[in-house]
Formats: structure tokens, sequence, C-alpha cells
């Protein structure tokens, strides 16, 4: 379930308007044009706004330190890129000791709200990637395999996803008598902002990306910029 406990959501008269947005959806029974309203303007929100939607934006910029890892183990093996890393006593530790270890390493540690989110979507979707995996050398096999522009951007859906989750989990409460209302809620939440972005998001191939360095920094913002675009576009479209 998504949550907001913790956080310290924005406030404001647009972010008031979106719930409204959230609580007519409850009562449309979350038909796709209810979600596609809500959802639209959430993200025209989040992009629009200099106090929340520029912190989101440089939230996440967390994703490069994973890909500037995973870049150091395709050149130095994994043992190596721990060592690169400041890592190194976590060679030869139980799998969980590193994933641990490496979950740690890659959160930013700040305690603002967007950083929040970004920590909690890396940790959701590092745990998803290394599920399973049992000594250092499937570590390495399964870093090397992954495909940068695919890893932001299953990044970048899962940040929004959170975010609005966030954002109005606590709202969504109020209006349910059961869990298992606000259960449906968040799947037809989360499946619209994946499937709107996957269905009108050209991935693009990237090769030979610094990602600490300005050229990835244009793409990472690029690739969200447009996520979000996308997604305050369908209230447009279809409304």
């Amino acid at each position: 379930m998504g949550t907001s406990k913790g956080y310290l959501p924005p406030t404001g008269y647009l972010w008031s308007d979106v719930k409204r947005d959230v609580t007519k959806m409850v009562k449309d029974n979350f038909t796709d044009s209810s979600v596609e309203k809500t959802v639209s303007n959430f993200a025209k929100v989040l992009n629009s706004s200099r106090s929340s939607g520029g912190n989101a934006g440089q939230a996440i910029q967390s994703g490069k330190k994973v890909l500037g890892f995973i870049d150091a183990v395709r050149q130095y093996g994994f043992d190596g890129a721990l060592e690169q890393a400041g890592l190194a006593h976590l060679k030869g530790r139980p799998t969980e000791n590193i994933k641990e270890g490496l979950l740690k390493y890659f959160n930013d540690g700040g305690n603002e709200f967007y950083n929040s989110i970004s920590n909690q979507t890396m940790n959701e979707l590092l745990r998803e990637i290394l599920k399973g995996v049992k000594d250092s050398t499937e570590y390495e096999d399964v870093l090397k395999s992954i495909d940068a522009s695919e890893f932001i951007m299953e990044f970048i859906i899962k940040f929004i996803q959170n975010c609005f989750f966030a954002n109005f989990t606590e709202k969504l409460l109020t209006l349910f008598e059961s869990l298992g209302k606000y259960d449906i809620a968040e799947r037809s939440v989360k499946t619209f902002i994946r499937n709107s972005i996957e269905a009108k998001y050209s991935k693009q191939q990237i090769q030979s990306i610094d990602w600490n360095g300005v050229e990835g920094n244009r793409i990472i913002n690029e690739m969200y910029n447009k996520s979000l675009n996308i997604l305050s576009k369908w209230g447009e479209i279809n409304g």
C-alpha cells in the first residue's frame, strides 16, 4: 500500500483542486475518465510547481548513482565496483548484508519530501531487480544486464506512482470503508500511470552516457518531464 506517513505533502489551492478530483474519482467508482482527469491534473501541478515539482525533478537524479555503480561493475567487476564505491567491507558478506549495504549507499539520506519518495522508489526497484540473487557472481550478472534507459524509465514510473500516493493516501483512506476498495484505487491509478507512459513514450537507446555529468542530467530530466507532460495531456485529450 502506498503511504504518506512521515511525509509533509505540499499545500496550496492547486493541490486542493487535485484533492477534489480524488474525491470525485472515488465517487465515480474509478471510471477511466475520472482516473485520467485526476492523474492528469496531478501531473500538471507536479510539473508546474516551483516549490514541489522542481524538487521532484531534482530527486529523480538519484537514479544516476545506481547507473554509475552499474557502469563500474561493467568495468571492474562486482567486487571492483564495491571498492570503487568505498564499499569494500561488503565483499564476501552474506547476500542480505550486501543488498542492505547497497540500498544504504544508493539512498540520498535526505528527509525532504521528494527525496524520501526517491529513496522509497529506489529501494522498491532494487529489491525487485536483486530478488533471489545468491552471491557476488549473480550480482554482477544481474547488474551488467540492466539497460540504462529501461532502468531510468522504470524508476520514473514508480517515482510518479509513489508521489501520487504519498500525497493522497490519507485522503483516499478517509473515503473508503474497507482497505479492499483502497487497493482497487491504488491498482487503477498505478496501472493508468504505467500504461499511459509506456504507450506514449518512445524509449531511447542510450549508450556511452556519462550519468554523473551534464548529459546524464539532461537525459534524466527530459525523460521525467516528458512523462509528466504525457500524463498532463490526458485530461485535455479525453476531457
